[in-house]
C-alpha cells in the first residue's frame, strides 16, 4: 500500500543518527533475522522489499561542529527521496550543541551570548555547507525565543531580549542570502514568543527571506495551539507569504493524528492560493518510544471520542523466554509489514552473545521500522475518514474545526470570527507554548 497522498500533509519520520548508522552495517549472519531481509531493507526512505516512504527529516544538531557523518543519510540517492534538514536551533538554543565552544549550558550576559554567537562564523560555515549538501530543503538557523522564557533558564541566551533574539536571527539569514549554493531550498523560521506581539515582531523582521517557504516553530507553530497558527498563517497570506516559489510550510516537532488532520485541511485551504504548496510536520517520537524506551507503537482504533486518536504504546516483549519459543507470544500490533514476519526470537536475541541483555542495537533498529510505519499508517487512516466525514469514526469537534479552518481561508476579513470561535480551537488544540 502507499503510505503517500498529495492531498494530505507529510509526516516526516526525524530520522536519528544511530538509526541512520545502524542500517549500514553488516549484520552478523549468527544473529536470528527475518528471512529474505537485509538491514538495508530497513532503509524505508530508499526503495527496498519490505516498505518504502520517500520523506524524512535528519537534524545537524545530532553530530559534533565539522563532523561530515558517513551514514545511510548522507549516502542517499536524492532521486528517491526528500530530506528536509533541520539547522540545530534547538541544540544552539539550549547551548548544547557538541563542539561549539563559545557558549555552554548556563545563561550568560546578554552582550557576552549576543558576541560568542557572532564569533561563531565556523559553526554557521559548517551548518550551511552540510545543510546546502545533503538537504532538499532546509530550516534557517533560528534564535529561538524560547530562551528567553522561564522554559529558556538555562540557556546561555537567556538573557536576550526579544530584539537582540530577532537581530541574531535576522543576521544568520543575512549570512545564509549571501552563502547558500543554492543546492537547497529553505525555509525561514517564523517564531513566536509569549506575548501577543512577538509573533507579529518576528514576522516583520524576517518575511524579506523567501527562498522556497516556512517553517512554523514556537507560538507561531504548534505549541501555540491553533488559534496562534490559523492566526500567523492568515497574517502571512494577506502578504502573499505563499505565492508560487514559496511552496513548502514545515511545523516542527508534533506528532499527532489530530494535527495530521488540521494540517491536511489547512494545506488544502492554501493550496486555492498556491496549488502546488505541501505542508509538512515532524517528530522523533518512533526513534524514541523504539530506540530507547524499546516500546512498540500501537495502531488506534479510531472513534469518535477523541481519547481513542492517540497511537498508544506498549513494552515489546523483551524476555529470554522469547527465544527459541516465537509462538508463545504474539508481537503486540502486527499490522506493519515487519511486523507481519518478525518472530520474537528475532527481537529478543540470546543474551551474552550481543549484550547482557535480551536486546541488541538490530532489536532497536527492527522496533522503530514498526513504529515508524504505525505513524504513518495512522496519519493516513486519520486523514481518510475526515475526509469522508465519518461522524462515527472522527470526533464532533475535529469535524467542526474542520469546517472553521475552510471557512476562515475563505475570508479576506478573517480576525472576528477566528476571535468568535477561539474556545473550539483551544480545545481542539491547545497553547503549549509555555514548554520547549
Amino acid at each position: 500500500m502507499s503510505l503517500t497522498k498529495d492531498e494530505y500533509a507529510v509526516y516526516l519520520p526525524a530520522v536519528n543518527d544511530i538509526y541512520a548508522s545502524e542500517v549500514t552495517k553488516k549484520l552478523n549472519p549468527e544473529r536470528p533475522f527475518p528471512a529474505g531481509l537485509t538491514l538495508k531493507d530497513l532503509i524505508f526512505w530508499e526503495p527496498n522489499t519490505l516498505w518504502y516512504y520517500p520523506y524524512f527529516l535528519h537534524s545537524i544538531g545530532l553530530y559534533s561542529v565539522d563532523d561530515l557523518p558517513n551514514n545511510a543519510v548522507t549516502r542517499r540517492h536524492r532521486s528517491n527521496n526528500t530530506m528536509l534538514g533541520d539547522s540545530g536551533g534547538f541544540q544552539i538554543g539550549k547551548g548544547s550543541l557538541k563542539g561549539l565552544k563559545t557558549l555552554g549550558k548556563r545563561p550568560l550576559p546578554a552582550s557576552d551570548a549576543v558576541r560568542a554567537w557572532q564569533r561563531s562564523e565556523n559553526v554557521r560555515d559548517w551548518i550551511l555547507g552540510w545543510l546546502d549538501t545533503y538537504s532538499d530543503y532546509a530550516m534557517t538557523i533560528d534564535m529561538p525565543m524560547w530562551a528567553a522564557s522561564s522554559v529558556g533558564s538555562n540557556s546561555p541566551f537567556h538573557h536576550c531580549s526579544v530584539k537582540q533574539l530577532i537581530d541574531m536571527t535576522v543576521e544568520n539569514l543575512h549570512y545564509i542570502d549571501r552563502n547558500t549554493l543554492g543546492r537547497t531550498k529553505w525555509l525561514n523560521v517564523v517564531q513566536g514568543g509569549q506575548t501577543e506581539g512577538d509573533i507579529e515582531q518576528w514576522w516583520n523582521a524576517v518575511k524579506w527571506f523567501r527562498r522556497g517557504g516556512w517553517a512554523m516553530a514556537g507560538r507561531a507553530g504548534y505549541r501555540g495551539g491553533l488559534f496562534y497558527m490559523l492566526s500567523t498563517l492568515l497574517m502571512m497570506r494577506d502578504e502573499n507569504a505563499f505565492e508560487p516559489g514559496q511552496d513548502w510550510i514545515h511545523v516542527l516537532g508534533v506528532s499527532t493524528a489530530t494535527w495530521a488532520v488540521l494540517l491536511t485541511t489547512i494545506q488544502k485551504a492554501l493550496r486555492r492560493t498556491n496549488p502546488t504548496l505541501k505542508i509538512s510536520f515532524d517528530s522523533s517520537s518512533p526513534f524514541q518510544t523504539g530506540g530507547r524506551y524499546e516500546d512498540a507503537a500501537l495502531t488506534p482504533m479510531f472513534t469518535n471520542k477523541e481519547s481513542t486518536w492517540g497511537i498508544g504504546n506498549v513494552r515489546a516483549p523483551q524476555s529470554r523466554l522469547h527465544v527459541d519459543q516465537s509462538d508463545v507470544l504474539a508481537f503486540p500490533d502486527a499490522n506493519s509489514p515487519l511486523s507481519k514476519v518478525l518472530a520474537l526470537d528475532q527481537l529478543s536475541v540470546k543474551g551474552g552473545i550481543w549484550d547482557q541483555r535480551p536486546f541488541d542495537s538490530v532489536s532497536n533498529t527492527l522496533l522503530v521500522n514498526h513504529n515508524v510505519w504505525v505513524y504513518l499508517d495512522a496519519f493516513q487512516q486519520a486523514n481518510d475518514l475526515a475526509e469522508q466525514r465519518d461522524v462515527d469514526r472522527v470526533p464532533k469537534a475535529y469535524l467542526d474545526c474542520i469546517a472553521l479552518i475552510e471557512d476562515l481561508f475563505s475570508r479576506s476579513s478573517w480576525k472576528s470570527a477566528i476571535l468568535q470561535n477561539r474556545t473550539l480551537l483551544d480545545q481542539v488544540a491547545p497553547n503549549r507554548s509555555a514548554m520547549v
